[in-house]
């Protein structure tokens, strides 16, 4: 035991014992003074972000993206604070420099999914892609933007389910300007003193139950009198964007059956109509 201490103490003199511990001590001290202040920075700043900025995804953004660079000068600061304890201690970092590299390359093959998400996230926060409340189509899925992180990406589709996509597995995304996009629909309706309004309203209600294709109710509008064919009932249609199909294919057929299960058929050799309402405005004009 004597001959032990004996061997320490001449490989480590108190003096240099001594201005190591010291040493050791001060960067572990000024490593925890570093990483509060950034937190604080950071904290300030996501403080000033929510007052400044009106845009929820917008401030969204900068909160991402401040959080992030607040968490990499944390991982900076205790790597650079751990390398310098190693290397005043004296220790041969050389062989726990290559171990840490093997470890670090089997998890990087094992984690590729985990990286290659984030990249593709931060990009997207970056670029401001989309943003939360934008309605958007990731991967042919339909839906509002709830969350933007760095691994994945939050949407409520039209079924109110919410859906967690992988950013890096997100391959087209398109964002929509419009929440709704405007459709007319025309209802022929034949000779009579009858209001069709209450029929064609729970048809329309029942189709958007099913399909879920409407960004907001349908407004079923009074009914005209034409010169060509006796009546015709217009309704107003926003339409979720990317479901247009399932209403300008499916719309008109349920229409024209809920009025005969009414016992009012529209006339022989007319049809109910779904077109863009601006095309339509232009046919008119």
């Amino acid at each position: 035991m004597h001959s032990l201490w004996a061997a320490f103490a001449k490989q480590y003199p108190l003096e240099t014992l001594i201005s190591r511990t010291v040493g050791v001590l001060a960067v572990s001290v000024g490593a925890l003074v570093a990483s509060a202040l950034v937190g604080r920075a950071v904290r300030a700043a996501i403080a000033a972000s929510e007052r400044r900025l009106p845009d929820p995804a917008h401030r969204q953004r900068v909160i991402t993206l401040l959080l992030l660079t607040g968490s990499i000068s944390r991982y900076i600061i205790v790597f650079f604070a751990a390398f310098y304890v190693l290397l005043n201690l004296g220790l041969n970092i050389g062989p726990l420099i290559m171990g840490v590299g093997i470890v670090g390359l089997a998890v990087g093959f094992g984690a590729q999914n985990l990286v290659r998400d984030v990249v593709s996230g931060f990009f997207i926060i970056l670029e401001g892609q989309y943003g939360v409340g934008d309605l958007v189509e990731i991967n042919g899925m339909f839906g509002a933007v709830e969350e933007v992180g760095l691994r994945v990406t939050k949407l409520r589709d039209p079924s109110g389910q919410l859906r967690f996509i992988p950013n890096g597995a997100i391959t087209q995304a398109n964002r929509f300007a419009e929440r709704g996009i405007a459709y007319t629909s025309a209802v022929p309706l034949a000779e009579g003193d009858y209001d069709p309004t209450e029929v064609v309203s729970q048809a329309l209600y029942d189709f958007d139950q099913e399909w879920h294709v409407f960004a907001a109710a349908p407004a079923v509008g009074s009914v005209q009198t034409l010169k060509s064919y006796a009546r015709l009932l217009p309704v107003s249609l926003s339409v979720i964007p990317g479901r247009h199909a399932l209403v300008t294919e499916k719309l008109p057929g349920r229409l024209t059956a809920a009025m005969a299960r009414a016992g009012r058929p529209i006339p022989e050799g007319t049809e109910v109509t779904v077109a863009l309402a601006h095309l339509q405005a232009g046919k008119q004009v």
